[in-house]
């Protein structure tokens, strides 16, 4: 049986690299961004190499709340189904602290947050009916500790996987799966301006293991799992003395 999955943010970065992914896989995509003519371009893409492959997509922008809903059953009703939601739209307009930023840092919590709270809110509204499907999170490890020049993106992103954790609960009981995703350094242009991007890996490789991840229906994984399952856990454990010298930026 076909199954179906809508991505978030899917103009570029880890959300295109996904929809290619699942093509792949053999999925029918729902492809929103705020860019229709980027969409339109990557859908044709698509298609070329996957030409039995269903794909409808919708321009959204994640922040215009009341409009996620309703693009999100325009999308359900053109696939036939939801199986899997990937809140996956995200920005990061972080500077330092003080640098007169603060319309960029708005922006970013917006989006990475509310954005992604609105998209899940209207994803567990659609699989209630069915009580089944998956919903997942991109979220970060930067969500794990604050990180230097990138205030505003830390705050989301610990925020994101702590409201996935609590709705995790909220939602098991509708048969509805949570699963939150941190990707370590994926190299997407949210992080290409960074001086400092340890263990980076190609988009594409990214896609793939989170693609994996999302299919064996993990709770909270970080991606790739090794080395950032060791490097999350020091990150969350040191000592706020020993971070504070850490110079990541």
């Amino acid at each position: 049986m076909k199954r179906n999955i809508i991505i978030t943010g899917a103009s570029s970065g880890i959300g295109e690299a996904l929809a290619f992914e699942f093509a792949k896989r053999g999925y029918g995509l729902g492809l929103t961004a705020r860019r229709l003519n980027v969409l339109k371009s990557i859908q044709k893409k698509i298609k070329e190499q996957y030409p039995s492959i269903q794909i409808e997509i919708q321009a959204l922008d994640v922040t215009d709340y009341s409009k996620v809903p309703v693009v999100l059953k325009k999308l359900t009703n053109a696939l036939g189904s939801l199986e899997i939601l990937v809140a996956n739209a995200g920005m990061s307009a972080s500077q330092a602290t003080g640098s007169g930023n603060f319309e960029g840092d708005r922006a970013t919590i917006e989006t990475n947050l509310l954005g992604a709270i609105a998209t899940v809110e209207a994803g567990v509204q659609i699989m209630k009916k069915t009580k089944s499907g998956q919903i997942v999170g991109i979220s970060s490890v930067a969500g794990f500790r604050g990180i230097a020049g990138a205030a505003s993106y830390s705050a989301s992103k610990a925020a994101l996987s702590t409201y996935l954790e609590a709705a995790r609960n909220d939602v098991k009981e509708f048969g509805i799966h949570i699963t939150t995703i941190n990707p370590g350094y994926i190299d997407t242009p949210i992080n290409q301006k960074r001086k400092v991007r340890p263990f980076v890996i190609t988009v594409e490789k990214g896609a793939a293991i989170i693609a994996k991840q999302i299919e064996s229906k993990a709770f909270d994984v970080c991606a790739p799992v090794f080395p950032w399952i060791i490097l999350g856990t020091i990150m969350k454990i040191l000592p706020g003395w020993v971070w504070r010298r850490i110079k990541v930026r």
